[in-house]
């Protein structure tokens, strides 16, 4: 049985594509592996000839002689996975369709395809596997919680490995807190089930091995719960660097705790992207965000980058609350951070949350069905905001992260990032910008092609000149420079807006 697994590429190629691939570069790269394809790959039957396509960073090949194919498909994919469905059926080509959003919505995909796996794939690949060589495929299949102790390693050979900036290792699945705008507790659940962390070092270890020097760990609250989360960085502490290895820079989305940041350090743990929604009391209120209510977001950052920890932050405009000064509050908010890197997002609706319930009622929904449109990193929101319209909120959004991008602006977060930094306890600059028997790190192309232009250029001098003053910080310096150069690629190419200060 030949099967080929596929990860579409997200449908937003402007928007969206900023939190997936690489700008500024020839060949394609994405910033981090797609995990569900490698993951479910490991469950299917020895023997099985198993074929792999990320889409972000490779082709799909159309024509391929598969006896199934699979799309791992989330709200981001919808419109792609769907084409691609269409794509192969026509070839008579059976097509098995899983992932976070057939399984949060599997009405908008039955009769697309021939096979719906709703829920965990991994608990019902054998059986998809079985049925298929018997000749039996069912319509659907119905999955449970997969148990993170019993997972398999992923079949992270299979995968495009010199194509990636970071693979991902999940660590976690599940997250107690209750956001009104998230769907990820709708998909795996509220209660965090754990990779025991004795066996997660088996997984860098492979990635490792496959030439990876970065590592994206994959976890819906990495801090929530402490106790796993020391053993977790004790485990990686003893791992990383050892045996001659050179260390491996962690990332991962975090909660702000001040109680592990050494632990995380000495782990390796260097990139964090932190959801700081915004300052506004009001405002995250209105979001459920209430754990952040007595926290000094600003102060709290300055902690974590004093750790040695980088932060990609995630600012939100046009909550209710928002009205046309929203951006320019959160222009000055960021500027107040020693923080580079930003995902600037609109509060969107996601299907089967509380908060898609509760814009239906209120007749706040733009598309009735509310599964189009629906990512946060659409350039559209798919809800209707209070104090401003839609129009406004995507031409606002636009204009903030051109102000976040300009030279000037990104320049004093550079230089507030290089004061506050705290060095890695290991030396991260033995990691080479080359990964093993792989090609050159895309930062070698993006370089040139950035020096061209005057006001990047002149971020790239300025952060040389920082590197030299403060070599312990370079690796980091580095990352998030190719981070932001990528981002201005973007930007110039989709020429949203002038790159220019927040007026």
């Amino acid at each position: 049985m030949r099967i080929y697994l596929i990860a579409p590429a997200p449908d937003d190629k402007t928007d969206t594509a900023a939190e997936t691939s690489m700008a500024g570069v020839k060949t394609p790269f994405t910033l981090s592996a797609a995990a569900g394809i490698v993951s479910v790959a490991a469950w299917l039957p020895r023997g099985t000839d198993i074929r792999i396509c990320d889409e972000v960073g490779q082709q799909v090949d159309l024509g391929a002689e598969v006896d199934p194919v699979g799309l791992s498909i989330n709200v981001s994919q919808l419109t792609r996975g769907l084409d691609l469905t269409r794509a192969f059926r026509r070839r008579g080509v059976p097509v098995v369709l899983g992932g976070a959003h057939v399984s949060l919505a599997p009405e908008i995909f039955r009769g697309q395809a021939d096979c719906l796996v709703i829920g965990e794939g991994e608990t019902a690949a054998p059986d998809v596997a079985a049925d298929l060589l018997a000749g039996a495929l069912k319509p659907e299949y119905r999955c449970g919680k997969a148990d993170m102790a019993a997972m398999p390693l992923p079949r992270r050979d299979l995968y495009p490995n010199d194509r990636t900036i970071a693979g991902v290792v999940q660590t976690s699945r599940g997250c107690p807190f209750d956001d009104t705008f998230c769907d990820v507790i709708q998909y795996v659940g509220r209660k965090q089930r754990h990779r025991p962390p004795e066996k997660v070092p088996a997984e860098p270890g492979q990635l490792y091995r496959l030439g990876d020097r970065e590592v994206s760990l994959s976890d819906d609250n990495f801090t929530v719960s402490r106790k796993r989360t020391r053993a977790l960085l004790e485990a990686l502490t003893g791992w990383n660097g050892s045996a001659g290895r050179d260390p491996v820079q962690f990332s991962t989305r975090i909660s702000i705790d001040a109680d592990l940041l050494a632990r995380c350090n000495r782990a390796g743990l260097r990139q964090v992207f932190v959801g700081l929604e915004t300052s506004d009391p009001a405002t995250l209120a209105e979001a459920n965000k209430r754990q952040n209510l007595p926290v000094g977001l600003i102060g709290e950052c300055r902690k974590l980058v004093a750790a040695g920890l980088t932060i990609r932050g995630g600012p939100i405009a046009g909550f209710d609350h928002d009205d046309l000064g929203c951006f320019k509050r959160q222009f000055a908010f960021a500027q107040a951070l020693p923080v580079v890197g930003f995902n600037v997002s609109a509060p969107v609706a996601p299907y089967a949350t509380p908060l898609c319930a509760e814009m239906k009622r209120a007749g706040r929904s733009v598309d009735a069905d509310t599964h189009r449109g629906s990512a946060a990193g659409a350039r559209m929101t798919n809800m209707l905001p209070v104090q401003i319209t839609r129009e406004e909120l995507a031409e606002g959004r636009a204009r903030l992260k051109a102000a976040l991008l300009a030279p000037d602006a990104a320049l004093v977060r550079f230089e507030a990032y290089a004061r506050t930094s705290g060095p890695p306890s290991q030396d991260m600059g033995r990691t080479a910008w080359v990964k093993s028997g792989a090609r050159r790190h895309p930062l070698h192309e993006l370089l040139p092609l950035m020096m061209k232009e005057k006001g990047t250029r002149r971020v790239i001098l300025a952060v040389r000149e920082m590197i030299a003053e403060r070599p312990e910080i370079g690796y980091d310096l580095t990352s998030t420079l190719t981070l932001d150069l990528s981002d201005c690629a973007r930007a110039a190419n989709r020429a949203e807006a002038p790159l220019e200060a927040a007026q």
